[in-house]
């Protein structure tokens, strides 16, 4: 998504596609005569049809997305093949502290001429790239339960009651796009969750030597 969405004051923003034309939806403001009521929609950004793909009422497609998420998330969920997340993350953790163990040995090991200087210096340079790549691995790692998620964001309040910055954060949790329909809009729309892209990390290696 692009950047400067993640700080934008509506909790779509950078989320909604249309689906015919592939243009990103963006946010408009109409204000009524007397400029006493505002009104905001979703409308395609580049569409290249004529006549163009129509825009849509923003409160209805946030009421939309919603209801689709606390139907679909925990069938989405529950039909997920989760891996164990507390042991991949263990088994992480014990890997690095084990390359960590195995750098911190490695000065003496050259001081005392059991390892040449410049074969030290590359193990060294090896193992603290290692380290970095399962630190950021461990960082990606999803920090919550998604089966105990499931059960709190079916309940069609929760995402109400969040206030606009802090829905915006719990979408982009979940959600990869926001497809809508262009012809005769009648909660025709899509929820794609980010399920393939967070349950793509494999655990790492058990054990190294020298």
């Amino acid at each position: 998504m692009p950047p400067r969405t993640a700080s934008a004051p509506n909790s779509l923003a950078g989320l909604v596609v249309c689906k015919e034309c592939e243009s990103q939806m963006i946010t408009t403001k109409v204000t009524t005569f007397r400029k006493n009521k505002e009104h905001l929609y979703l409308r395609p950004k580049n569409c290249p049809y004529k006549p163009k793909c129509q825009a849509f009422p923003e409160p209805k497609i946030l009421e939309q997305t919603i209801e689709t998420i606390c139907q679909d998330f925990p069938l989405a969920v529950a039909a997920l093949e989760m891996p164990n997340m507390d042991g991949i993350k263990n088994q992480t953790k014990q890997t690095i502290s084990e390359k960590q163990n195995i750098l911190e040995q490695l000065p003496n090991l050259i001081a005392n001429n059991i390892l040449e200087q410049q074969t030290g210096e590359l193990r060294t340079y090896k193992l603290r790239t290692e380290i970095s790549q399962l630190q950021n691995q461990l960082s990606q790692l999803p920090p919550v339960n998604l089966l105990e998620t499931a059960k709190t964001v079916s309940i069609p309040q929760f995402g109400w009651d969040l206030s606009e910055s802090e829905r915006r954060f719990y979408f982009r949790e979940l959600i990869n796009k926001i497809e809508i329909n262009r012809q005769d809009y009648g909660g025709n729309l899509q929820v794609i969750f980010i399920f393939d892209e967070q349950f793509s990390l494999q655990p790492p290696p058990s054990r190294e030597t020298f």
